[in-house]
């Protein structure tokens, strides 16, 4: 599988109402792939036979891949690809003025720890909400999201369209 960006890299969440609602704010704020390692998830949607929600996700399907990372994720993804790890850092930029790189992978560590080693060192800029404390997983996924469409419009990078015509194009 190829990397496309952006793209959303969840690394071995633990609840699969979590994917499901990150896999839908993916498609519906313009990343182009949702990719999770781990199994923990994977597991337990897999005995349920669907990632939940997925009864209202197949028009989102169309927008965005869900992919199951093997090995060296970040090699999947072209040069110039940057890494974000939405991580709490000394080092960490604050959401506030962040300034989104255009191929960016915005990576999250699961919901009962933090990005492993290993994937803290593959990325390249660190990023921190503007939150008093820490938000559900697929909240953070929407706030990073809604907040580079929001600076792209702004920017002239992407049209803005009211949510009428929004909503009216996934039906």
């Amino acid at each position: 599988m190829r990397g496309v960006t952006p793209a959303v890299l969840l690394e071995d969440p633990k609840y699969p109402h979590n994917v499901g609602m990150a896999f839908r704010t993916c498609a519906l704020l313009g990343a182009a792939q949702l990719w999770y390692t781990g199994t923990r998830a994977e597991d337990v949607w897999r005995e349920m036979s669907r990632l939940p929600r997925e009864e209202r996700l197949p028009r989102y399907a169309a927008r965005t891949e869900l992919i199951a990372a093997e090995g060296r994720w970040l090699g999947q993804f072209p040069a110039g690809t940057v890494p974000v790890a939405v991580e709490v850092s000394p080092t960490a930029e604050d959401l506030t003025w962040f300034e989104h790189p255009e191929q960016a992978v915005y990576v999250f560590g699961p919901e009962d720890g933090s990005l492993s080693k290993g994937t803290r060192s593959a990325c390249h800029r660190f990023l921190i909400l503007p939150s008093d404390g820490p938000l559900n997983l697929a909240v953070a996924v929407g706030a990073v999201l809604m907040d580079r469409r929001v600076k792209r419009i702004a920017a002239g990078q992407e049209e803005s369209r009211g949510a009428y015509k929004r909503v009216r194009s996934i039906r």
